[in-house]
């Protein structure tokens, strides 16, 4: 049964759906028409077969003998219909049909509560009518979106003592109109091209975009994108100490990603006419206070993305140009521009431009420039600039730009550049750093500390190492092998931490500390008993650019579960000074002072 009346369903859609197509274009239809003098109702009869349809209309309430005088040429049938009765007479579509109804005189003129001016948008230059312009009023917030026609419908209050029509298009010259009636209008607007595009903004220096996939993606708004037609020739001079040129396809092609990634921006949130207001309209609205459910359902209705508001509280998701004070929503707060102040999400904020104050989301923040305050989340934190403040993630924080702050992470944290704080979290990676990043691992591409090493001590025939970070504190991961050497550990593990002091001429001194799990022969894979704690100083000396040779004491101290794992006598290789007594048959914590020394290799600074 439910299968029927789906077939059905869908039956009459099929059956209606070419109708209404016809009928919404009955009106915009042109035609070539010249009466003079003649009746109404033939002059009706005539526009109808030259465009193929009948009107529907009662002789009672039309006077159909009045006589008529008209000469249109290529002109829309709503345009003619609207010279023909003045705005006296409303008229509808119905299929093939246009439904003429006389307007209803109102004895109590101050009881109308609203009105409508509607009417066409107009190139004055082409006379082409000019689909997706932007109708709007500023103080009431009414607006519209012409359609496919160049058509307009807005519904304005009549109770208001001044109202003022504003008309935005892409590439177009703004216009405002003073509306003075109150009463239904037929109004034709003439928009003329912005042939001039004056420089809106500044274009003396441009930070440039970098390699990694993030920066290719983020780092595109670093300049303000202006209207303006430059020389072909012209260069842009990288304010970055590179001084790289950025060439005049460099810039049309940084400009057109910019557009992409802003109209992609966009459009996830926004509707259908939201998106046309925010692409036509750069004058900025400004309200105390919104309230919405969905970005397309609140208090600004089809404005909210052009609005600057107060205050905002979103029970869904919201959308806006912009926060001034406070916002909170318990999904999803979408602003275009800027957000100063606090602003509070159940699951996220996602903001356009640059935020100062503070920002908090259990699931993503996203912050497209530049941060200037605290931002938190439960999961994600990501900057698409600059970072002056702390971000605190359990996951992972990113900040594209430069972070002058703290970055801490129960993950991970990226940042290009870290000019003064911290990075404190589990994983930490920077291009470049001027302080010491804190973790288990640490990566600094440009100006970072990496050694790759092989050395022998008394207690491993063979090591080798990996150290990470920066020379003032880096992470060393490390391993060492035996074979089956009897008296020594097949294998040993560790992790650890150290220093290293440049002395001049190459030669580096370095501090490290080293815990290491020591797994013997006689171990099973789940019998792991035992470890070692090792300090160790070095010298190392550069050997070219890539290569170094070090050397230098330890302290080790071993611990085990059973007694007489290591026997003192029978030891091979480097022979150790024990610290303490001499080690026998019953000893479960053995200390003593080695030597280790070996090769490195080198990464380039």
């Amino acid at each position: 049964m439910k299968q029927l009346y789906r077939i059905a369903f869908w039956c009459i859609c099929v059956c209606l759906l070419p109708g209404h197509i016809i009928a919404q274009e009955l009106l915009e239809k042109r035609i070539n028409l010249k009466v003079t003098n003649q009746p109404l109702d033939e002059t009706l009869q005539k526009i109808g077969n030259t465009g193929g349809f009948s009107f529907s209309y009662s002789p009672d309430m039309i006077d159909v003998k009045s006589r008529v005088s008209i000469q249109a040429e290529n002109r829309t049938i709503r345009e003619i219909l609207v010279a023909i009765f003045k705005d006296k007479v409303t008229f509808k579509e119905r299929r093939r049909y246009i439904i003429l109804q006389k307007k209803p005189e109102t004895e109590k003129p101050q009881e109308i509560e609203n009105f409508d001016l509607n009417g066409y948008i107009i190139d004055n230059k082409t006379g082409k009518k000019l689909a997706n312009a932007s109708i709007y009023e500023p103080v009431t917030l009414a607006s519209a979106v012409s359609n496919q026609f160049g058509y307009y419908k807005i519904r304005l209050p009549a109770a208001k003592s001044s109202l003022r029509l504003e008309v935005r298009r892409e590439d177009y010259i703004g216009k405002s109109i003073a509306i003075p009636t109150r009463k239904d209008t037929y109004l034709q607007i003439l928009l003329n091209p912005d042939t001039l595009k004056p420089i809106s903004g500044k274009m003396a220096t441009h930070t440039p975009v970098q390699v990694d996939s993030l920066h290719t993606r983020v780092m595109i708004p670093q300049f303000e994108v202006a209207k303006v037609d430059l020389p072909r020739d012209t260069m842009f001079i990288d304010s970055s100490a590179s001084g790289r040129a950025i060439t005049w396809a460099d810039y049309q092609s940084l400009r057109q990603k910019y557009r992409r990634v802003q109209n992609k921006f966009v459009s996830a949130f926004a509707s259908a006419k939201q998106a046309v207001h925010t692409r036509n309209i750069e004058d900025t609205l400004y309200a105390p206070f919104q309230a919405s459910v969905l970005p397309f359902l609140g208090t600004n209705h089809g404005l909210s993305g052009n609005i600057v508001n107060e205050y905002s509280v979103n029970l869904i998701a919201g959308y806006s140009l912009g926060v001034s004070k406070f916002e909170v929503g318990s999904l999803i707060n979408v602003v275009r521009g800027n957000v100063t102040g606090f602003q509070l999400a159940g699951v996220s904020n996602v903001v356009g431009n640059n935020v100062t104050g503070f920002q908090y989301a259990n699931v993503l923040n996203m912050t497209l420039g530049n941060f200037k305050g605290f931002q938190g989340t439960h999961l994600l934190n990501y900057i698409g600039r600059n970072l002056t403040g702390f971000q605190v993630a359990g996951v992972g924080n990113v900040v594209v730009g430069e972070l002058h702050g703290y970055q801490f992470s129960a993950g991970y944290n990226y940042a290009h550049t870290v000019r003064s704080g911290h990075q404190i979290g589990t994983v930490n990676y920077a291009d470049s750093t001027a302080t010491i990043p804190f973790g288990l691992f640490s990566w600094v591409r440009s100006n970072g500390y990496r050694r790759y090493e092989f050395s022998t001590d008394e207690f491993n025939y063979f090591n080798t190492a990996f150290k990470t970070g920066v020379s003032r504190f880096y992470n060393i991961f490390n391993l060492g092998f035996n074979g089956l050497a009897k008296d020594k550990p097949i294998v040993t593990i560790g992790y650890g931490f150290g220093t290293a002091q440049a002395l001049g001429k190459g030669w580096t001194a370095n501090a490290d500390f080293t815990g290491s799990l020591v797994i013997l022969e006689h171990n099973s894979p789940g019998d792991i008993g035992q470890g070692l704690v090792k300090f160790a100083l070095g010298m190392e000396k550069k050997i070219g650019s890539r290569f170094a040779l070090f050397a230098g004491p330890s302290l080790t101290t071993f611990f085990a579960n059973d007694s007489g794992l290591i026997n003192p006598e029978g030891k091979k290789g480097i022979a150790p000074v024990w610290v303490g007594k001499k080690p026998d048959g019953t000893t479960t914590v053995y200390g003593w002072i080695g030597f280790q020394a070996g090769i490195r290799f080198l990464n380039r600074i």
